[in-house]
């Protein structure tokens, strides 16, 4: 939310991620902590708008990923 915060300023930025955890079926009404599978979810959405959001969107997806891919590996889950 911060980096979107930055580029798009709080209003947009808000905008953004409330569409993005509504198309994404992550529910932003509960007081929780995003698991990494969530954050994925949120990012794919996000890759579907447009300039800043988009970046934003690839980046958080790149971050989300290495870290269930790291994690699986120390699991015993890796290939």
């Amino acid at each position: 939310m911060t980096m979107l915060a930055r580029v798009l300023g709080v209003d947009g930025a808000t905008k953004a991620w409330l569409r993005a955890c509504r198309e994404a079926g992550v529910d932003r009404q509960k007081v929780h902590r995003l698991t990494p599978e969530e954050l994925l979810r949120i990012a794919e959405k996000l890759l579907t708008g447009s300039g800043p959001e988009r970046a934003i969107g690839t980046s958080l997806a790149v971050r989300s990923r290495t870290w269930l891919l790291l994690n699986r590996e120390h699991a015993g889950g890796g290939r």
